[in-house]
């Protein structure tokens, strides 16, 4: 029997073509898969377009082990002159903010300057049950305050002056003209009303506007240029994209600069771009914003408050995604990170409609990483 002899060079050489191939071969399914999953999250998306009254939207979805990179807009900016919607325009991020109030009152925690087991009194002692409510409370929803924007006379204020520049302390003050919801601290109930009062509190600790301390503590360090907190006013940088409807679809019903965004101010009125978002989030996320101490405290110390979904401080966590969700009149928002997929998705709907981002978001993940993401 004839035996063939191979040295060892050559077996080397064989070896290395041999791997240069399987990887190949791994890259291609891989680039195959991925322009799967894309075209069929474009597929989704032009989906809701086509089928809902959502005028447009922008999603962007980075999963840097997947080698996905995608920024995707379809839909108009403008319904009446038919612009397209752009990855470029600014918009209203809503509750988003809640996690640039919530990030600021951490740094003031790490400074020495707030504790979280200080009672609202010891900045605000005249509300009710000030001397049971703390600040981790407010933080992490669980006070039984009432939810301002809810109450049926603040909502016909609103509508019968949509301009009228409001005060934080006549928010708050719209909150407690109801009864607590809850004895402070034994459940959840998601409230805008506790994080104005964490903004009311940022501001007498620092001295400073809540607006100042974002820009500094924030905006600037990441370098923003089209991110910031609108205190007053109906108007917001641009381009823009206009935002429409108020929670139903009525026919050319445009939201975008009718009501003063004061209304909202530490819980929802910063506007941003998707790209800058995206940047923020993953800020926000992997901890760049807080020293790691605080950071692990703020990833692990969350609440369960629906399958899948647990809230901390200012910050909401699905499955490894951690971010938050807005939603103001004319525009609704998702914003999430997860460290651990090396993963950010962003997208916002300029309309505020029974379809929110998060269904999109829900869509996205299932998709990629399946039901445990």
């Amino acid at each position: 029997m004839r035996t063939t002899t191979i040295d060892l060079k050559t077996l080397r050489c064989l070896i290395i073509f041999f791997l240069i191939v399987i990887s190949a071969c791994k890259k291609e399914i891989s680039v195959d898969e991925n322009a799967q999953s894309v075209n069929q999250i474009k597929s989704i998306a032009d989906s809701i377009i086509q089928n809902t009254k959502v005028p447009g939207l922008v999603a962007i979805i980075i999963d840097k082990k997947k080698n996905i990179n995608l920024s995707y807009a379809v839909g108009l900016s403008d319904i009446p002159n038919k612009i397209p919607i752009t990855k470029e325009n600014t918009f209203r991020i809503g509750s988003n903010t809640k996690t640039f109030t919530g990030t600021i009152l951490l740094q003031l925690v790490e400074e020495g300057k707030v504790l979280l087991e200080d009672p609202l009194s010891t900045y605000f002692p005249n509300y009710p049950k000030s001397n049971n409510i703390t600040i981790r409370m407010l933080c992490n929803m669980t006070t039984g305050i009432p939810d301002y924007t809810l109450i049926q006379g603040w909502m016909d204020a609103m509508e019968q002056n949509p301009a009228k520049k409001w005060d934080p302390t006549e928010l708050v003050n719209w909150a407690f003209t109801e009864n607590f919801l809850f004895e402070p601290g034994t459940q959840f109930n998601y409230s805008n009303t506790n994080t104005v009062l964490l903004g009311m509190i940022i501001e007498k600790v620092t001295g400073n506007t809540l607006e100042k301390e974002i820009n500094n503590r924030i905006v600037q360090p990441l370098q923003l240029s089209r991110t910031g907190l609108i205190t007053s006013g109906i108007s917001f940088p641009g381009p823009f994209s206009k935002g429409y409807y108020l929670g139903s679809y009525v026919a050319g019903d445009e939201q975008t600069e009718v009501f003063d965004y004061s209304y909202i101010w530490a819980a929802g009125s910063v506007y941003s771009t998707p790209k800058e978002l995206q940047h923020y989030a993953e800020a926000l996320v992997e901890g760049s914003l807080l020293s790691p101490k605080m950071q692990l405290k703020r990833l692990t110390e969350v609440n369960v408050i629906a399958p899948n979904a647990a809230y901390g401080y200012c910050l909401l966590k699905r499955g490894s995604f951690y971010g938050h969700n807005g939603t103001v009149f004319g525009y609704t928002s998702s914003m999430y990170h997860s460290k651990e997929r090396a993963s950010t998705i962003i997208i916002y709907f300029n309309g505020m409609l029974e379809i929110h981002p998060d269904y999109l978001f829900n869509r996205i993940v299932n998709l990629l990483y399946g039901k445990d993401y």
